[in-house]
């Protein structure tokens, strides 16, 4: 039967309490649930001191708030507060010895004053908040005392001493080797490469350049034909200064000097034969976009109608006559045999590639195309009037079989027996006169040699 009496019903409950409390705190469990361990130098666990946070604060809040409103000081209650304060000045007092004799005593400890994870992102949530205010009232985050500079977010004296900050941590960085003033580099990459991934979306959702985001970009494409083309420069400049380092183009490893390194050209053999349909067809969309332009087809720079810059065709030619001095391939340098400009493999592969008909067809178009403008017909130069130009003219003519002559063909012998007049012959070789002349028993005084060489043919004629 249940007590009656309110006070030994309370002390009852109090005693079965303190043997509880006691029970749990034997067996190492959270004084509150009795189901999981207590907290690090707590008595409750995470769970029950989470649930009493939240209680605590409400009411906290919800009794703040009413004190405020009656002009009380939000701590006691009972006095206003002092002039520029919010509390009154003994609760203030208090507050402060607390706080110095709470820090005295975790730092003895060698404990951290509060949790430094929440205490971290206690003050970004009230930084974040400052900041909100400030920006909303026109006034400088930094100090919140004057007004923010027209489009900017802080004052004057606050951007000049972060500017001074900056630059005296980016200097202690730099002597000491560091890489983004001291900071994370991981962080501060992965930072930026956030950044500029919201800031692409941005600026492809509103159909500019993700580049510059001022032009339209061109069709097809994310970024306008400037901003393509300085990516360009600046690519084929990061490219030659790696290849005279002896660099791999593409990771700046040591490569021997080879083009790329070990692993970057296994690397691109297999994307090659993964993607070589794919890569074909880019290539020949590139090219026709470029020629459609009148651009340059290997660089993409302005090349007034011919397929390739003055600047691309020099290199092409003096890396074919670097590549045929060297006996290789010129175009997989690859060993060749006997002089050949390519290997059995590129000349298999061109033969089957290459479309006589084809060729013919576009010759005959270019040709046309040329004639009509004005321009020579071989090298597209300007041409009024006449099919070629003057250094064209006149290798065409020197080419001609009108102007070279007849040719010199490998001269013959033929041996004549002086007292029969039988001959023998004709031989393609002295060698096989004087085999002859052994064969048939006769001597130097008994056959005459005659040779359908002219004594002109060297100086009227031409040889391969």
């Amino acid at each position: 039967m249940p007590d009656l009496d309110p006070a030994v019903r309370r002390r009852k409950e109090r005693a079965r309490w303190h043997r509880r409390t006691e029970s749990r705190r034997a067996q190492g469990l959270c004084l509150k649930c009795g189901d999981a361990r207590p907290a690090p130098g707590r008595s409750s666990c995470e769970a029950c001191l989470e649930k009493r946070r939240a209680a605590e604060r409400e009411r906290h809040h919800r009794r703040t708030a009413d004190r405020l409103a009656a002009g009380r000081c939000p701590k006691c209650g009972s006095r206003e507060p002092a002039p520029g304060l919010s509390l009154c000045a003994t609760c203030n007092e208090r507050q402060n010895a607390a706080a110095r004799a709470r820090d005295a005593r975790l730092r003895a400890e060698g404990r951290p004053r509060r949790d430094p994870a929440r205490a971290r992102e206690s003050q970004r949530a009230r930084r974040r908040r400052l900041h909100a205010e400030r920006k909303a009232a026109g006034a400088c985050t930094k100090c919140g005392r004057v007004q923010a500079r027209p489009g900017r977010t802080t004052c004057e004296p606050c951007a000049r001493k972060h500017r001074d900050r900056d630059k005296l941590r980016h200097a202690r960085a730099k002597a000491q080797g560091l890489l983004y003033g001291g900071r994370d580099p991981e962080a501060k990459r992965k930072s930026g490469r956030e950044s500029s991934r919201r800031r692409t979306d941005a600026r492809r959702a509103a159909g500019k350049c993700i580049r510059c985001g001022k032009g339209a970009p061109e069709a097809g494409r994310s970024m306008c034909e400037p901003c393509r083309e300085d990516r360009r420069q600046a690519k084929r400049a990061r490219r030659l200064a790696r290849k005279a380092a002896g660099l791999c183009v593409r990771c700046a490893a040591p490569s021997d000097g080879k083009e790329l390194c070990g692993p970057c050209a296994a690397e691109k053999g297999r994307r090659s034969k993964r993607n070589s349909e794919a890569r074909r067809e880019a290539d020949r969309r590139r090219y026709a976009e470029r020629r459609a332009r009148g651009d340059c087809t290997s660089c993409g720079t302005p090349a007034d109608g011919a397929a390739e810059c003055p600047a691309c065709r020099e290199a092409a030619r003096m890396r074919y006559d670097a590549r045929r001095a060297a006996g290789v391939c010129v175009r997989c340098q690859a060993p060749t045999f006997d002089g050949a400009a390519q290997c059995a493999a590129c000349a298999v592969a061109r033969s089957e590639r290459r479309d006589r008909e084809a060729e013919y067809a576009a010759r005959r178009q270019q040709y046309a195309d040329r004639k009509a403008r004005g321009q020579c017909v071989q090298c597209g130069a300007p041409s009024p009037g006449v099919a070629r130009c003057d250094p064209c003219a006149r290798r065409h003519a020197e080419s001609s079989g009108t102007y070279r002559g007849i040719p010199v063909w490998d001269p013959t012998w033929t041996v004549i027996e002086l007292a029969t007049g039988r001959e023998h012959g004709p031989f393609d070789r002295e060698t096989d006169v004087t085999l002859c002349l052994a064969f048939e028993k006769l001597g130097r005084d008994e056959v005459e040699i005659l040779c359908d060489a002219s004594p002109m043919a060297s100086l009227t004629g031409w040889s391969d």
